[in-house]
């Protein structure tokens, strides 16, 4: 991700409710951010590298979402699925 959309994230401030993406996280977040920074920073570096790949600044008021990014939040969410399966089987 370039230096201007990194700083457009950065940036963003929260205008309109949105919860981090961590299943049953009800922390709040920015528009423009994946989610509250410990669950950010759980995700693999590879899967956080893709969505700042993917993701395009104003995605998230114009609702225009590439399959790109659609695609590695899905990976983003199976990847936590099964982190969470293996904790429960500890």
């Amino acid at each position: 991700m370039s230096a201007n959309n990194r700083r457009y994230v950065h940036s963003a401030r929260q205008t309109r409710p949105l919860i981090c993406h961590w299943p049953n996280c009800d922390q709040q977040v920015p528009p423009a951010t994946w989610g509250c920074g410990p669950h950010w920073f759980r995700l693999p570096k590879e899967i956080r590298d893709e969505i700042w790949r993917t993701y395009r600044p104003g995605q998230e008021y114009d609702g225009k979402i590439s399959a790109s990014y659609l695609e590695v939040a899905l990976t983003a969410q199976t990847w936590i699925a099964d982190y969470l399966s293996r904790r429960v089987k500890r």
